[in-house]
Order: C-alpha cells, then sequence, then structure tokens
C-alpha cells in the first residue's frame, strides 16, 4: 500500500479565499494524495488576550469559501482533510464532506472533542507534538481507540524550524513496537530551503508509516503564514516522485527469498562440485570436492563441504560435477 503524502496547507491561506484556491489547486497538481488546510475559529483557540489571536481571526472564512475548496480538491480526485480546533469547526468539517480531521496536539486533552471527531469522522489524525508516551497510553485507553480503528497517530512537532537533530526518528520505532498495529504517520517541519526538508522524510519510509504531511506554499519568497518549514509546489512534486522512486525499495517484509533472491542465489553460491571423477561406491573425503560456482548446480545442491565428506557417492560423477544429497548414502 503506497504511503499517503499529505500537503499540508495550513494556515498558509492567511484567510483569502483566493490563496485558499491556488494553494488547494497547486497541492493537488504535484501529485499529493490529500490536501490539509486549518479550519480556524478564533475564540475556539485563544482568548482575546492571545498573541495570536488577531492572526486566528483573520484566517476565519464563510462557509461557501470552504466549500468551493473541498470541491475542487475532491474534483482533481484527492482527499481533503481540515484541522480541527473545537466543536464548531469539526462540524463545520463535517458539513463539508471532508475525508478526515486532525486533533492538533492543543487540543490532545479536549476528550469531547476527541469524542465527537471519533463519532462523527470516518478518519481523524491525532498530533503527538510534545505528548508523552505515557500521556499517548491513557489517550488510547481512555478513548477506547483500537489498533484497526480510524485514527492515525502523527509523531513530529512544528519548531520553528524544527532542528534536524531534534526529530529523534529512531523514536518511531519504540512507538510502534510500543504501540502494535497502530498507525503512525510523520509530520515533517524541516527547514523549506535546506537540502534536508527533501531528504529527512526519506528516513521514515522504513519506519511504517503510513503517511508523510509536508508543508506546502504557493511560493517561499511570498514568506505566506507557515512557510519556514514549506516547499513550493515544484519541489513539492520533486518530493512526491523521490517518496514514490523510494517506496519501492520498501518491498515486502516476508522473509522468503523472493524469485529473483533465488535467482541470485543460484548463480552466486558456491556448491561443492566433484576435485576429480569419482567411481560410484567411493567413499568422499576432503580432497575429493572442493566448493565452485557452477551453472549445473540447482536448488538440490550441497553447499556445505561437511555435508559430503565421509559419505559415498551411489553413481559416477565427473570433474567439477555439483554433488546433491540424492547422489550419497
Amino acid at each position: 500500500m503506497a504511503i499517503e503524502i499529505i500537503a499540508e496547507a495550513a494556515q498558509g491561506y492567511e484567510g483569502d479565499p483566493t490563496l485558499a484556491r491556488l494553494l488547494a489547486r497547486a497541492a493537488v497538481r504535484t501529485g499529493a494524495d490529500a490536501v490539509k488546510f486549518q479550519l480556524v475559529y478564533a475564540d475556539e483557540i485563544a482568548t482575546p488576550d492571545y498573541p495570536y489571536y488577531t492572526l486566528f481571526r483573520r484566517l476565519e472564512m464563510p462557509r461557501e469559501v470552504w466549500t468551493s475548496v473541498v470541491r475542487s480538491v475532491h474534483e482533481a480526485k484527492a482527499r481533503c482533510y481540515l484541522d480541527v480546533f473545537g466543536e464548531r469547526s469539526l462540524r463545520e468539517a463535517h458539513a463539508l464532506g471532508v475525508d478526515g480531521v486532525k486533533i492538533h496536539s492543543t487540543d490532545f486533552f479536549n476528550a469531547p472533542l476527541v469524542d465527537l471527531a471519533l463519532e462523527l469522522m470516518d478518519r481523524v489524525f491525532v498530533s503527538l507534538g510534545g505528548i508523552s508516551v505515557e500521556e499517548l497510553e491513557a489517550f488510547l485507553h481512555r478513548h477506547r481507540i483500537a489498533p484497526a480503528g480510524p485514527v492515525c497517530l502523527l509523531y513530529g512537532f512544528q519548531a520553528d524550524p524544527t532542528p534536524v537533530e531534534q526529530n529523534n526518528l529512531l523514536r518511531l520505532g519504540v512507538l510502534r513496537a510500543r504501540f502494535p498495529d497502530y498507525r503512525f504517520g510523520f509530520m515533517d517541519h524541516t527547514e523549506g530551503s535546506t537540502e534536508e526538508a527533501m531528504t529527512l522524510p526519506l528516513l521514515v519510509l522504513p519506519c511504517g508509516v503510513c503517511c508523510i504531511e509536508k508543508h506546502i506554499s504557493l511560493d517561499r519568497s511570498l514568506e505566506l503564514e507557515d512557510v519556514v518549514s514549506a516547499l513550493s509546489p515544484q519541489q513539492f512534486q520533486a518530493f512526491v516522485r523521490s517518496i514514490r522512486r523510494h517506496e519501492q525499495a520498501l518491498g515486502t517484509d516476508q522473509i522468503e527469498l523472493t524469485a529473483t533472491e533465488r535467482a541470485y542465489r543460484q548463480k552466486a553460491v558456491k556448491a561443492v562440485v566433484a576435485h576429480r571423477a569419482l567411481k560410484r561406491g567411493h567413499v568422499l573425503s576432503a580432497q575429493d570436492v572442493c566448493l565452485k560456482r557452477s551453472s549445473r548446480a540447482d536448488g538440490t545442491a550441497c553447499h556445505l563441504l561437511e555435508d559430503v565428506v565421509g559419505r559415498t557417492v551411489t553413481v559416477d560423477v565427473e570433474s567439477n560435477q555439483p554433488l546433491t544429497k540424492e547422489m550419497l548414502t
């Protein structure tokens, strides 16, 4: 199953309907599987004295704008998600018919909101930024969230931007081991102008994540909201292509050898062959055999000298002929 790539528009629309529509259009054209915005009503998030309250007020847009944004994403055959911060935005998201909502870590302890999201939505993302493993364990128990349920747990946090060394990607393996069968995703907040913005998310591919969330902005030079860890549409398109190329290397977690590996093994692994011509009834000594690659060796060939020394050949054997267990007694 392909890893879902989520283009995180976040607050980059700055309350401007035109910017919101352009962001949605640009995101789906990059090849992203989904686009996500923050559906903001200031009074759900903060008190009027909070430093960013005025910014939150500017982000508020009428329902008809969000309706057109969601419609444009769906018409492009992509999914649309919304961050919600209270009952009003959650019910609005549900009415808009979005494909899922995200509970930001700011509302991790908002039990009524989480419960309502689980009741209304088919898919719920939960941010783990700044959340301890003990708190996550209690959260899953409190809300009776089963591994096979609608929840995806998103690892990562925004430090405007997050320094590379602060990602602690090894924790993903620890979390997946502690909470087996739960779905995990990764939120990347690397500085968007750096090389690591394109390469760091590749490191989580073997961690079994089901999605990667990455910020997108119309143009980094415009310095729109949330641009610090965002890629331009052109960069994001290249990012999508890179993920799609590299995820092919994940292959299968089945430990049996594939047909290609078996073919390589047959060509590469040395088999036990007769060092000289041998007559039927000969008891093999170490001087009678050696290890060589042979085009005649197949899956029945012996590979360990100890498996043949001291045994008797039941047929005449040519020099350099591979020995099989069926030829020995």
